[in-house]
């Protein structure tokens, strides 16, 4: 089931981050921050993070939001999707949900960033495989050797 997260949800969801192997440990401290500020003020501001469930468990989540000082620009913020149902289809749908939210709000570019690492090429081809582009690289944008990928989809 798909639902906006609730409080409950911010532990098992940085839980789940955490699990996936992908974010740091300094990531992971920022995504608490991000969704104690979710709950304080940023739904108010348009922030949107949806979380897929089966029973109580999180299997995936999404946090995206409309770019400040833009008309229509939106981004993925975060996005992850736990190791035992990579692979199965839901990355596909919490874009797709993304997408189609975007556009009832009025939405026209939708943007994603991500790491130029190795390690995250399957992150990068899942982007490319749903229609996104590359627009911009910046090298060594978060540490030496580890730039700064941006995608881009006009919606």
């Amino acid at each position: 089931m798909l639902r906006l997260i609730v409080p409950a949800d911010t532990i098992p969801l940085i839980e789940l981050t955490a699990a996936t192997e992908y974010f740091k440990p300094l990531e992971l401290v920022a995504l608490r921050e991000v969704f104690e500020d979710y709950f304080k003020e940023e739904f108010s501001f348009g922030h949107r993070c949806y979380v897929e469930t089966e029973g109580d468990q999180p299997l995936g989540y999404v946090y995206f939001a409309p770019v400040p000082m833009t008309e229509g620009t939106w981004c993925v913020y975060w996005i992850a999707v736990a190791k035992d149902q990579q692979s199965r289809g839901l990355g596909t749908r919490l874009i797709a949900h993304v997408e189609a939210e975007a556009r009832e709000r009025n939405g026209r570019l939708l943007l994603i960033e991500t790491s130029s690492l190795t390690r995250y090429e399957s992150t990068r081809e899942f982007y490319r495989k749903r229609g996104y582009s590359v627009t911009s690289h910046i090298p060594d944008y978060y540490a030496d050797g580890d730039g700064l990928v941006v995608f881009c989809k006009r919606l």
